[in-house]
This record gives C-alpha cells, structure tokens and sequence, in this order.
C-alpha cells in the first residue's frame, strides 16, 4: 500500500468540478455539468443519472447551461465555441445525436423552456450585422458606462438581451428593449407571461425593474421598480412572482431577500425579512464549475425553496407565501452550492461540499441525501488533508469566526510553524465550509492558514456586513486581532513568520495593513487596490461601488479616498510584497498593480509583480488552469524564500 501524497498545484487538473443540477420534471432523471481543467482551458460535458449510474450524454469541449423541456423528452443546452460564440443545442433525453436549433454570435448565459414547448427563452449579449471585433477597429467610440466588464471585456455596445427562440424553427423575436440590459427570464405556468428584470439606469446599474411581458401581444408590465434583482421565479398558479433582492435598506449591501409580488396588484411581502440573514450564496471556493442555476425554486405545493448564507454554511430553506421560512436540508458543516427540485415530490438534486470535499452531485428524496457522484473521491485516498479547526473569538461585545487549517503532515512542537493569514475579497463574500483548493495546496507545503470573517463579511447580520465609511477601520481591527489571537489557539504558529496574502478586497486590506504594521514578514497582494481615486474611475464598478463604500465621490471625499489609498502611505511600507494581477482585470484594473509596483520600487521595498496575460479578476477562480497552477507556484516561492521553509520537530 503506498503512502499518501501533498496536495500539489498541479493536481488541479484532475478534479473534477460538478455544477448545475436539473431534475426532470417527471422527476425520473437528473443533468448536471461536468467540467474538467486541461492545460489551456476547461472541458465541460452534460451528465445524467437515474438515481444511481451516472453517464455523459454530450461530448463537449464547452456544453453548458442545460434545461429539460416540460414533458422531459428534450435537452436544451448551450454549445460554446473557442471563438467566443454560442449554439443552441437540442438532445432528446433516449439519446441519439444533437441538433442545432440555431446560434448566436455571444455566449448564452440561460436558457429556459416554456411550458408549452413553442418556445425557449435565451439570455444572451445582443450585437448587430454591422458589428465588430474591438481589435478589427479604427476607433471605439463610447457613449455608455460602462465601457467594459470583468470577464465579458469591452461591453458598451453589447446590451444583455433576451430572446424568444420559437421551437423547433428555431427563428427569433427579441423580447427585452435596445441598449437596456435584461436578464433572469422566468415563464408563467400558464405559458401566457414570460418574466424578466431589467435595468435601464446608466449611471446606477444596479437598479433594476421586474416585467412581466405578454408573450401572444408582446404587451409589458412594470410590476416593481428600483430594485436591486438577482432572481425571479414564478408561482405555480401564475399570480406570483418570486423575487429575490432588496431596496437598498443598506445601500448595495443589503441582504438579497425573497419578495412574494402579486402580478396583478403590485402588492409585495418580504418572505424572509425575519431571518436577517442573506439569501445569495457568497461562500468562497475556488472549485466551481460553470452553472446557470438559479438557486431557488417552487414545488406544485405552494412551497418555495431557497438558499440561506449562515456563517459559512449554506442551508436551504422554504416558505409559502404568508408564512414563515423554515428549514428544509441543513448543510451541517458544508455547503448546499446549488439545487433544483421536481415540483411533485418533492425531489431535490443539489451539489454539496465542505472545507475537505470538493462538489459532488446528491439527491434528497425525503430521509437521508444520498450522494450520486464520486470523481473526486481520489483526493481523500491519495491525498493527505488537513481539517480546519473552527474558532469562535471575541471582539469586544461581539464574536467572529475564525479558522484555522494547519499544515497537512500535522506536526507536534511549540512556534515551530511558519503562516499566513489570508483576507477574502467583497468584502460581503465570506470565508467558511467551501473547499478551498489553494488553502490544502499551501498547507502541503507546510504552511498553517489563518482565515476568518471580519465585519464587512456576508453570512451575517446586515449591520455586520455594513462597513460603509469605515473601510480600514473595525475591519482592519478585526484581522489584526485574528493576527494577535491565532497564536494562542495554535502554539504552533510563530508569531515572528507571519505573511498576510488576499484577493481582490482582501488584495487591498493587503495593501492598507502593510501601512498601518510592520508585523508581517511577507505580503501577497493580488487582485487589489491601492489608489481608490484611479478605481472610481477605471473600474466597471468603480463609481458606484467606490461612491457607496466611501461615501461620496473623490472630488467630494477627497480626505477618506486618500485615507484609504495605500499609495499615498506608501512610505510606512517595510514589507517584501508580491503583487499579482490579470492584464484583463477591468474590476480592479491593471493601473492598480502598477502603481503600487512602482511606488514600492521608488522607495526600495523589495516587490515582484506577477502579471497574467489574457485573464481577467477571476484567475484564482476560473482562469486558465496552467496560469492558475503558475500562480500557487509563485505564491509557495515567495513565502518560502521570505519566511523560510517550514519547520519541523527535527529542524533546527
């Protein structure tokens, strides 16, 4: 019997990532995504089961974004290609050979069958006959904000759009308004009504209104203004829509709540206001595959089920309307990521996954889940991993959770570990129950990682998550005290070999700590920021997201954009910093990493700055594999080389 092996950067090319789960609604059969990481880029392919075997049934490379029809007899997927556009698949369920049912010139981000099966609703980007690659031009002349989007590039002429794709002619009629970006399609039972958000605020994008288009009259109804939407779905008797986002009770972050709307009326109930706690799944992990799932569903009872972001953990709920939310499927120390249900049974098929387990596909039948799928089983029989400890700490009047994951050949002796304390991005995003890949890859290499939720983090009270005005203050106080603390829950940790590393927010808490201490013998900043006045305005986000967090513009908040802008405290940095960043980032862009790189040189702070080519804010997450394996390969060099490799018992 071999002994195991460390978790390695490489071994990211043979997981398997398991995403978007669909039941039939005859409920005898389940798809879902299954995607695998090559050198250049990932391999997706459309699964099914019955309940027990498991089996491809497209042949990819990049088959995404599947729906059943109603009678469950056809498949409809999207079928991307490497030049960036999009077919409309159609499979029947026994098998056999796909079809095209037409193409678009943009990737189609869902897809929804209507009840009668005349139509498919598509979300996608809408580009006319004139149109152009941006590189094939003289000139891009921009007139709306914003000009480009992380992920998706330059966007200004390339609205979210929403057809009616009629079945099987596959012709088009284009439902959603010109330059007005429209998303979150959702037919009535009735077949009659196809629902969809809209948001036609240039300047504040994030207001968004609910319409309710007459499919047979092309007719529409403003049945909700300025809200900020991240779903809909319809009530099986067609007099409801559930909606779920907020009305800015917090600014942009508030927690996403369940609305029950009558469509007639107007009237609106917030199902989930009691709970005071966030129905959007911000759980970080760096292994998901591609989904259109919408993570909320009804059943024919009346029930309707949702997500619900607990410190971490992902539970699911349900409510009918005029009720109180109770749960349904508790995530122990886990993650639900996503589901879908049948509406009879009810039958549920969600994706799972805890600090240790990457996704896997289960179903919930009444009684106890039972898990489908098994690819990555391999990592638990040949891979050691270490377990997290979970910490409760006290802040003053409150607590925090805290984690802390030691390195995966646990060792026995007093500050003999050298650590890092790692900072999320959001910051309304939150560290708990996913599987962080990069968190085992370091720990194989002797590293133990600090990680906790400080205010700011979702999976909490919105009041917690409410840090507008404050940024670098009690957040700051909240990861310096995780510094202070961790030592005396782990005596393992050296106090004198710490590195603080974090992404994107966490790049920029990076950035700021790094002017405020001296105590961190190595730093990581990726993804980050460090002169919020450039950020307000080169950001996709960046002058309202900049404006809410800050409260108010530069020209406004001259003193708090400086405050919180690394660049212009440059001068108490000490600390050796690598900086990475995507030469596609247009959510913190590029200017970012530079300008802080050259700050630190000016000043003689000894900095590397690793760039990515052809990725964008999302390279830890879903960039190109080899890129993302040359990364963790650049993050173990640095803190080798500026903590020094990792004690043991037996080391000097």
């Amino acid at each position: 019997m071999t002994s195991k092996k460390t978790v390695e950067p490489s071994d990211l090319y043979r997981l398997t990532l398991v995403s978007n789960p669909r039941v039939a609604p005859n409920g005898e059969k389940i798809t879902f995504t299954v995607t695998r990481p090559k050198k250049d880029e990932y391999f997706s392919a459309i699964w099914m089961t019955d309940g027990d075997k498991f089996r491809p049934i497209t042949g990819g490379p990049r088959d995404t974004c599947q729906y059943w029809s109603p009678d469950s007899s056809m498949i409809a997927y999207q079928r991307g290609t490497k030049e960036g556009t999009s077919k409309l698949m159609i499979l029947s369920a026994d098998g056999g050979e796909p079809w095209i049912l037409t193409e678009f010139k943009q990737p189609i981000t869902r897809i929804v069958w209507s009840p009668n099966s005349e139509f498919i609703a598509v979300e996608t980007r809408e580009i006319d006959e004139e149109w152009k690659k941006y590189n094939e031009r003289d000139v891009l002349l921009i007139d709306r904000m914003p000009p480009w989007f992380n992920g998706s590039g330059w966007i200004f002429d390339r609205p979210r759009t929403i057809y009616l794709v009629s079945y099987p002619s596959g012709g088009l009629t284009r439902v959603s308004p010109e330059e007005v970006n429209s998303i979150y399609p959702t037919w009535s039972p009735t077949g009659k009504y196809l629902a969809y958000a809209r948001f036609p605020h240039e300047k504040e994008p994030y207001k968004g209104e609910v319409v309710v288009y007459d499919v047979e009259t092309g007719e529409e109804k403003v049945i909700v203004k300025d809200m900020n939407i991240s779903g809909l779905s319809w009530s099986p008797n067609s007099d409801v829509l559930a909606v779920r986002g907020h009305f800015f009770e917090k600014g942009l972050v508030s927690h996403h709540k369940i609305y029950f709307i009558d469509v007639t009326s107007g009237e609106k109930e917030c199902a989930t206001c009691g709970l005071g706690l966030n129905t959007i799944n911000s759980v970080n992990s760096d292994v998901r595959g591609p989904s259109c799932n919408e993570g909320m569903a009804w059943d024919y009872n009346g029930w309707f089920y949702f997500q619900v972001h607990d410190a971490g953990r992902i539970h699911i709920y349900r409510v009918k309307p005029g009720g109180e939310p109770v749960l349904f499927l508790e995530a122990g120390n886990g993650v639900v990521d996503e589901f879908d249900i049948n509406g009879k049974e009810p039958l549920l098929a969600y994706t799972f996954m805890t600090a240790t387990k990457p996704k896997e596909l289960y179903i919930h039948r009444g009684g106890s889940p039972v898990r489908i799928t098994d690819f990555n089983d391999w990592l638990e029989r040949e891979r050691t991993l270490a377990e997290p400890v979970h910490h409760i700490v006290e802040v003053g009047e409150e607590t925090l959770d805290l984690w802390i994951l030691p390195p995966a050949d646990d060792v026995d002796c007093s500050k003999c570990l050298s650590w890092i304390l790692y900072v999320h991005g959001g910051p309304k995003t939150s560290f708990g129950n996913g599987f962080m890949f990069e968190f085992h890859v370091l720990s194989s290499k002797g590293f133990a990682i600090v990680y906790g939720n400080p205010h700011g983090s979702d999976g909490y009270s919105e009041e917690f998550a409410d840090i507008r005005g404050k940024f670098g203050t009690v957040d700051f106080q909240d990861i310096m005290h995780f510094v202070n603390i961790a030592p005396s829950l782990d005596g393992r940790l050296d106090q004198d070999r710490v590195a603080i590393v974090g992404g994107s927010y966490g790049g920029w808490m990076v950035n700021y700590a790094l002017t405020k201490t001296n105590i961190f013998k190595a730093a990581i900043s990726m993804r980050g920021c460090s002169n919020w006045t450039s950020f307000w305005g080169a950001s996709d986000i960046g002058w309202y997201f900049a404006r809410e967090q800050l409260q108010g513009n530069p020209w406004d908040k001259t003193d708090e954009y400086l405050r919180v802008s690394p660049l212009f405290s440059i001068d108490k940095v000490n600390t050796p910093v690598l900086i990475i960043h995507s030469l596609e980032d247009y959510r913190c862009p590029l200017d970012q990493a530079l300008t802080l790189y050259t700050a630190l040189k000016v000043r003689g702070v000894e900095t590397k700055l690793a760039l990515f080519p052809g990725e964008n804010h999302d390279l830890s997450r879903s960039g190109t594999p080899r890129r993302r394996v040359r990364r963790l390969e650049l993050e173990i060099e640095w803190l080798k080389d500026k903590l020094g490799q990792p004690r043991t018992p037996s080391s000097p």
